[in-house]
């Protein structure tokens, strides 16, 4: 008996259907219901009321024409407006459904990131370091029980007692026996302090930490969580200085938490001024902010797209950690990045002509390829752009040292003015609108994807022999600098009246976020805490006058202190501790005499490549 010859089966791919979506809004739409709704709406009581209200107003009924017109009227607009819904659900609709998801998505990639880089920044630590991170990590939970309480100040302080101590009087006050509580404090206290003073020199933060739960100064929902100082300020000049490590992963942290916030709907008060009359100097130097903030930010997403880029070509195997290996100078990366695309693509092209490989190898390699173009000619935009900042900041400089050179002879023109003029100081808000929440979602659910931050990010952060330690701080870096570009023009983070605004707030509290939270609940636990957290301007108003003292050369004499005080709740030994002597803000122009960075436009040969991918990806 002839064998049997086996079935072959040919896979295909079906082409997209354009009227697909319009299908699914009519699926979507409970036709039965909304008719029933518009015919209630346009008979009855249409009918109904137009009889009473006519009858009403005139003392007669109305005729019938005029009744079938006001029905046929009712009935016409339901059915249009009904079309209009179907109509916009299978064009725009289905855009904010795929925002929103965007949104819960990169809440959750962010929930994840916050959690994944704590416990990066406690594996870079050493010895009893390590250890001490550890415990704070877990003492900056709000909701902590008797039993982690006490693990964490045995860990704080290596002494078991201590830690039982602390637990038990933990315990006790959860409960509201705080006289029993007090009893353990006066019976226990030599041995705290001694704990303390011996943390002081080596931890002094695990010893302010120690004080503070010993005497039940817990922090609450409300209180927040203390920023890191001045974090945004050094990931500006690590972008500035095109040097990713001279931000902290704290930092990192840091940007990672504000985003989560923003995109959840915190809301930060902000406080900054405007000023009339004769106020050249800080005309100038906010004209020169602007113009050097925008320098910095084109600058960086040109070096931040092609560190990316090496990372990528790195990750997949296209070239050798020694080949492009982390921290080069940028103009040697990039030479090493245009030597190593030229070979991958001259490669790529033969293998396409030759037809050497299958066509599933040939559809990977256009996929490295594709995504290697897609940022070198993200880089190559950001570079053409910083060359236009670059020389608008040079103009800048030049009008700032005149206008200096004339104000150093006439220090008058900076005092507070008097009546029309002088300082007004305004009340704001930092906040995202729904358009930027979504446009930041769908842009950081594409490069969490492209940087491949969708799987388990313990694993993707973790030390491995293939994946050292320079390495995984650069991505680390990388993600942070990303966020702040993506912040950028929503929020103006390179602004200083921005930067001082959100140090002066707490960050949201986030002890309960946990690995096991699904993006929604993620999302709601940013929303919520949002909600509880502080948004006093006490602080903001201190740093405004600190800003207006030291920089702005402003005297502030005692009415303005006062005002600061009794509007905005700066303490007043602060606004005292200033020093309102003359001091010129000193202005360094070291950055604006080199030139920048540049890449050339794509190749002819990179062109034809493209073309390929092209045809192998449709």
């Amino acid at each position: 008996m002839p064998a049997k010859t086996p079935r072959r089966i040919k896979l295909d791919r079906e082409k997209y259907d354009p009227t697909g979506r319009l299908k699914r809004s009519l699926k979507r739409v409970r036709w039965s219901g909304t008719l029933m709704r518009i015919l209630w709406t346009a008979g009855p009581v249409t009918g109904l009321g137009l009889i009473g209200g006519y009858y009403i107003g005139y003392g007669r009924f109305p005729s019938l024409e005029l009744l079938i017109y006001f029905v046929s009227f009712t009935l016409f607009t339901g059915l249009i407006g009904l079309f209009a819904k179907v109509i916009y659900d299978a064009t725009r609709g289905h855009l904010q459904k795929q925002g929103e998801k965007d949104l819960q998505n990169v809440s959750d990639k962010l929930g994840d990131l916050i959690l994944a880089i704590r416990d990066v920044h406690v594996q870079s630590q050493d010895g009893q370091i390590k250890t001490a991170e550890a415990a704070l990590q877990l003492l900056r939970r709000v909701e902590l029980s008797p039993y982690g309480v006490n693990t964490a100040f045995t860990d704080l302080t290596g002494d078991a007692l201590v830690g039982h101590i602390m637990g038990k009087i933990h315990s006790y006050r959860s409960v509201g026996l705080y006289s029993q509580a007090d009893t353990l404090c006066e019976q226990h206290r030599p041995q705290i302090e001694v704990a303390a003073v011996a943390l002081e020199e080596h931890l002094p933060e695990a010893a302010r930490e120690l004080k503070t739960w010993f005497k039940g100064k817990k922090s609450s929902l409300r209180d927040g969580v203390k920023r890191e100082a001045f974090f945004i300020q050094r990931i500006m000049s690590a972008i500035e200085l095109n040097n990713p490590y001279l931000m902290t992963i704290r930092d990192v942290e840091e940007m990672i938490i504000l985003a989560f916030e923003l995109l959840n709907g915190r809301e930060i008060p902000t406080l900054v001024f405007s000023y009339s009359g004769n106020w050249k100097y800080a005309e100038a130097l906010d004209n020169l902010e602007r113009k050097r903030s925008h320098h910095r930010i084109a600058q960086a997403r040109g070096d931040n797209r092609i560190r990316a880029l090496a990372a990528f070509l790195r990750e997949n195997g296209v070239v050798s950690s020694n080949e492009l290996p982390a921290g080069l100078p940028m103009a040697q990366l990039i030479e090493n990045v245009i030597t190593s695309l030229d070979s991958l693509i001259s490669t790529f092209l033969s293998d396409v002509k030759q037809k050497s490989k299958s066509k599933y190898e040939l559809r990977q390699d256009a996929l490295i390829l594709e995504t290697s173009l897609e940022l070198y000619k993200m880089a190559y935009e950001g570079y053409r752009d910083t060359r236009r900042r670059h020389a608008q900041l040079k103009e800048a400089v030049v009008k700032w040292e005149k206008l200096t050179e004339s104000i150093n002879s006439n220090p008058a023109e900076l005092q507070i003015g008097r009546g029309k003029q002088g300082l007004r100081i305004k009340e704001n808000i930092i906040e995202l609108n729904d358009e930027a929440r979504l446009e930041i979602s769908r842009y950081l659910s594409w490069y969490f994807k492209k940087e491949r931050l969708d799987g388990n990010l313990y694993d993707r952060f973790s030390v491995s022999a293939d994946r050292d330690t320079e390495q995984q701080g650069e991505l680390i870096r990388r993600i942070a600098i990303e966020i702040a570009l993506t912040l950028e023009p929503h929020v103006r983070l390179s602004k200083p009246e921005v930067q001082r605004n959100i140090n002066a707030t707490k960050a949201i509290y986030l002890g309960e976020l946990s690995v096991n939270m699904g993006g929604h609940q993620k999302a709601e636990l940013a929303r919520r805490m949002s909600e509880l957290v502080d948004n006093s301007t006490s602080v903001a108003a201190e740093q405004l006058a600190e800003t207006l003292v030291n920089i702005y050369n402003v005297n502030l004499e005692e009415d303005e202190r006062e005002f600061l005080e009794e509007t905005f709740g700066a303490r007043p030994e602060k606004l005292k501790q200033l020093d309102i002597q003359q001091k010129l803000f000193e202005y360094s122009f070291n950055f604006v005499s080199e030139v920048p960075s540049m890449v050339q436009p794509l190749k002819p040969t990179w062109k034809k490549a493209a073309g390929e991918i092209g045809k192998l990806l449709k």
